[in-house]
């Protein structure tokens, strides 16, 4: 038996097509362990991000400026806020606020999950931001700004009422 030319061709041609085939194949169950290693270092960073989110609210020293926060904001709105501009006090409500400011915009960027955050700070995030708030207020009017600095901080608060409120719905239709 003689073999042409064109049979080696063909032969080829057919090999190289399966070869192209098994790439193919070879080329999706690697896309897939990518895939799948992405998912796990990206789940990675958010754990990452949330223990260190506990780590700085359970941490003794947060209490103690939460608690400053609050007599801070008392102690200047009934004075009309005179003195407080610029003081040690005014940094270091602000300061406290972009705490919660960051975990805003880490929850708005997905970077951390709402209800992992929600969960974890419920009401303290809600009433943190009513306590901040005439602070917040008198900042924008005494600066004159057309954004609230403490955007993510409001959103977080008022997400996190809502959540709340939806959960305190769902359980009280479950019992």
């Amino acid at each position: 038996m003689v073999v042409g030319f064109s049979d080696v061709v063909n032969a080829l041609s057919a090999i190289s097509s399966i070869a192209v085939i098994a790439g193919a194949g070879f080329i999706v169950v690697q896309l897939r362990q990518n895939a799948r290693l992405i998912r796990a270092s990206t789940l990675q960073q958010k754990a990452d991000a949330a223990f260190s989110m506990l780590e700085k609210i359970t941490h003794e020293s947060f209490a103690k400026r939460r608690s400053n926060m609050y007599e801070v904001v008392r102690r200047y709105q009934a004075k009309n806020w005179e003195g407080f501009l610029d003081s040690p006090d005014d940094f270091e409500i602000r300061n406290f606020a972009y705490l919660y400011e960051l975990y805003g915009l880490l929850v708005r960027e997905r970077l951390i999950d709402f209800r992992l955050v929600a969960e974890t700070l419920k009401y303290i995030v809600v009433y943190d931001w009513k306590a901040f708030e005439p602070a917040c207020t008198y900042l924008i009017g005494k600066y004159g700004l057309k954004l609230n600095p403490w955007g993510s901080f409001e959103w977080l608060a008022q997400e996190t009422q809502k959540y709340l409120a939806e959960k305190v719905l769902s359980a009280g239709a479950q019992v």
